[in-house]
């Protein structure tokens, strides 16, 4: 069946011989630690939400070692690492730091790198976290949008605003103006657009952006099993289930042919994608209604945050979720084999400390659970797991706090149904 979130908004998807390798996590920065992780360490999530924390976890072949337990990757969420600088943590922003580019792909991953060139069918860019920095080769139709370094946000943003609606190629000037055309390069630091008028070659220090024809992207398939992994320069790439590999270096395979080692301690946290579970954000609800309190009706966004970009809380990145504002209340229908709901619900990231609300769960209409009041001050609360035995619909519901809706940035995060 269709996707149900492409009718709503959507968010800028073992070792041979026998041998285990096991690298050691050690705690490193991330930003804050309002959803109760300890300020330095490593804390592994699991599909039931059950926690567990601990100085160090060895990744081995199939799964990870945490406190002496050994947890499959199957039973995997996700595992952040943190460190007891909260500032030393938090992400780079992504166009203009430290002298890097940005690469947004069309399947919705970003990396943080220097852009080389780019020729007819690829983008090269060299990624100082790839063990060895070699060159990394892009096929150009899995790119979106390309931010070169020092970027002014202003013209980001209205790049980014008009993405879908064109069917050429776009070069955004620093000053302002746009160029549409076919890209035909860069090189020498110069890039090269064929236009209407003919070709035209602007220096690259000229150039903020270059997006991409919409019409000829394609998102790289990503396998059944896979992790979304979020780095500290700020980048953020889908990959196969990693692999452990000798001195110190995870292995990451990339859209079936490429593959990169990076070292344990560029990694901020990576999530699992395959497990034993139904996540909500790829099902389509029998009904969702926002019911705004002044206003426009505001759809719930998936996969990303009602205020813009991505699901950040406390400065931690979630790949699956729900963005949605108070008064907004969504409806599936179940089956069978849905045995339990587990979820984290908070107020993200964009609405700076605002906002303040109650999220609820019901089970055949009935209230299974309440938040009570949750401001954008507040850690992040921990839903499930939620009895949903013989039941035959779930409702997730925000409702409004003391203050109306101002900054009511709602988010549940990685809301999933479990089936064992």
């Amino acid at each position: 069946g269709d996707h149900w979130g492409e009718r709503m908004r959507m968010a800028s998807r073992p070792v041979a011989g026998g041998v285990t390798l096991a690298v050691v996590l050690a705690g490193i920065a991330v930003a804050g630690d309002r959803d109760g992780v300890p300020r330095s360490g490593v804390r592994v999530e699991l599909i039931d939400g059950e926690p567990i924390e601990g100085k160090r976890v060895e990744l081995v072949r199939d799964g990870l070692v945490v406190k002496d337990r050994r947890v499959p990757a199957g039973r995997l969420l996700r595992w952040d690492r943190f460190d007891a600088d909260p500032q030393a943590g938090k992400a780079k922003l992504a166009a203009g730091v430290g002298g890097r580019d940005e690469v947004r792909l069309a399947g919705g991953d970003r990396l943080i790198c220097r852009v080389e060139s780019i020729d007819d069918e690829h983008l090269v860019v060299r990624w100082p976290l790839v063990a060895g920095q070699s060159a990394w080769r892009i096929p150009l139709e899995q790119v979106r949008t390309v931010v070169l370094r020092g970027a002014p946000k202003e013209i980001v943003r209205r790049s980014l605003a008009r993405d879908r609606r064109r069917s050429a190629d776009e070069l955004w000037l620093r000053g302002g103006d746009r160029l549409s055309g076919d890209l035909k390069g860069l090189a020498d630091g110069v890039v090269v657009l064929a236009t209407e008028s003919g070709s035209r070659r602007v220096a690259r220090e000229s150039v903020a952006v270059l997006s991409m024809n919409p019409e000829l992207q394609v998102a790289s398939r990503r396998p059944s099993r896979h992790v979304r992994v979020g780095f500290v320069d700020g980048s953020r790439l889908t990959a196969a289930w990693p692999k452990a590999m000798a001195d110190g270096l995870i292995r990451l395979v990339f859209d079936d042919r490429t593959r990169h080692d990076v070292a344990v301690r560029s990694i901020r946290s990576v999530q699992y994608f395959g497990n034993p579970v139904v996540r909500l954000p790829g099902m389509k609800p029998r009904q969702a209604v926002h019911t705004p309190f002044l206003g426009a009706v505001r759809p719930p966004v998936v996969d990303g945050s009602i205020g813009g970009g991505p699901l950040v809380v406390a400065g931690r990145w979630t790949a699956s979720g729900l963005g949605v504002t108070s008064r907004t209340r969504m409806t599936w229908a179940l089956g069978r084999h849905h045995r339990r709901f587990c979820a984290r619900v908070a107020i993200d990231d964009s609405a700076d400390g605002a906002g303040d609300v109650v999220f609820r769960v019901l089970v055949d209409g009935r209230a299974a659970w309440s938040s009570g009041p949750l401001t954008g001050r507040d850690r992040p609360k921990r839903v499930g797991p939620i009895d949903l035995e013989g039941a035959g619909s779930l409702t997730l519901e925000v409702d409004y706090g003391r203050r109306a809706d101002a900054g009511d940035h709602a988010v549940w995060l990685d809301p999933r149904l479990l089936t064992d």
